[in-house]
């Protein structure tokens, strides 16, 4: 492997950096080094801090892995600014790959959260997009993943897919187990938690960051970039 960096977005709610720092660990445990995290904001390290180090780095490419569940506004456009940036900073070729989802090992990260046996009824909560498609691929995937046999429902923050039609699609809150489709810890999940808990609903721990699912799906969105065609 080559160089790697995570791409995410970052959060002024300290969760979030310490479940990107537990991913970055888990990947690099599979590649034995190499990896490295850069934020798009709130705080570092930032894609100048990141290229600085890669500066020092070998002669081959580096491979971006936007740690995003969906191709959506950051995966379609800042992610690809920050490539062009981190490329002339640092004076290496920079690789761009997918964003993580849409997945099949996003649902065998989910069914991680769900632990064994899984519910036989689940809420998956996500926090939605402005871009419906990203959304409708990403739910299609985690269905496509769960156990034989369980009925599922899905809610977004925004309420596009509101809770209260997730809730009554599964015939009421009663047995019903939520899971919050979300990478890291922060506002967003606390969110999705006391939504769910408000109508009765209790919210499995953990995020994907913290998944083994996860870290295999960002090193084989590197391995996909590496092994691709290039100009």
């Amino acid at each position: 492997m080559t160089d790697v960096v995570l791409l995410a977005h970052g959060s002024p709610d300290p969760r979030h950096a310490d479940d990107l720092g537990a991913l970055e660990s888990a990947v690099r445990a599979r590649v034995g080094g190499g990896v490295r995290l850069a934020f798009l904001d709130h705080h570092g390290p930032t894609i100048a801090e990141a290229a600085a180090a890669l500066r020092e780095g070998g002669p081959g490419p580096v491979v971006v892995v936007p740690i995003l569940l969906t191709r959506a506004y950051h995966a379609r456009v800042d992610a690809p600014t920050a490539v062009a940036d981190l490329a002339e900073a640092s004076g290496r070729e920079v690789l761009l790959a997918p964003a993580l989802g849409p997945h099949p090992l996003l649902g065998t990260a989910v069914g991680e959260l769900l632990g064994v046996p899984a519910p036989g009824r689940i809420l998956l909560h996500l926090a939605g997009s402005a871009r419906d498609t990203a959304v409708t691929e990403l739910i299609a995937v985690l269905r496509d993943s769960l156990p034989a046999g369980a009925s599922s429902a899905v809610a977004t923050l925004d309420e596009r897919w509101p809770l209260a039609a997730a809730v009554d699609r599964l015939g009421g809150p009663d047995g019903v187990v939520a899971v919050g489709v979300v990478i890291a810890g922060g506002v967003l999940r606390d969110r999705m938690a006391q939504r769910c808990e408000a109508v009765g609903i209790p919210m499995v721990a953990g995020v994907l960051a913290r998944t083994a699912a996860l870290a295999d799906l960002v090193l084989l969105r590197a391995r996909e970039s590496l092994s691709a065609p290039r100009s």
